[in-house]
């Protein structure tokens, strides 16, 4: 009985069809890593944009009005088109709303931060804060409206209503992703 082995070329035709699913495999993996990784960014970005959006509008729904301008420690932070200065009731230690007092909300854009700071008027037990929503912002629009029907665009400190748009922009694979939320929330006016 005479023993057959594997010519040769038999083994470089198995090698060569080997290599070729190898690259193939490959190719797939690397595509669906990169898809992932990018679909996942999308995701996170998409959570963020919300995340800020969102308490953008608790702190406008518990502001009473909108100041015209705040001034800390020398710095002024003035309501526009892209800062926003809220004036939320003070409140004491046991959650009750002090009458005719303060604590100035500022929210706005420090380069691609998206900054929330709280200034607490001394009587307050609200303690002072200084947050980033968003480490990828690329833009945020206030826009301010009265409570006509259909509403019309007023001065900050005549407004009842705010309606914000926020821009983040984040790597996402080799490229980069932009989206933009809107929303808006209307004063407390209590």
């Amino acid at each position: 009985m005479k023993e057959r082995g594997v010519t040769i070329s038999e083994a470089l035709i198995v090698l060569a069809i080997t290599a070729l699913v190898g690259s193939i495999l490959t190719a797939i993996i690397v595509n669906s890593t990169g898809l992932f990784y990018k679909e996942s960014s999308k995701v996170q970005q998409g959570l963020g944009l919300n995340d800020a959006l969102a308490k953008i509008r608790v702190n406008v729904k518990e502001a009473s009005s909108i100041a015209s301008s705040f001034v800390d420690q020398g710095t002024t932070y003035t309501s526009s088109a892209t800062q926003l200065v809220l004036q939320v009731p003070s409140i004491d230690s046991g959650g009750n709303i002090i009458a005719n007092t303060f604590d100035h909300v500022v929210i706005y854009l420090d380069g691609t931060l998206l900054r929330f700071k709280l200034f607490p008027n001394q009587l307050s037990s609200r303690i002072l804060v200084d947050e980033i929503l968003t480490t990828v912002a690329e833009a945020i629009v206030f826009k301010y409206y009265d409570s006509a029907n259909p509403p019309q665009e007023v001065s900050p400190i005549a407004a009842e209503k705010v309606q914000i748009s926020l821009t983040v922009k984040q790597k996402a694979g080799a490229n980069f992703e932009t989206a933009t939320a809107t929303s808006e929330a209307n004063l407390r006016n209590d």
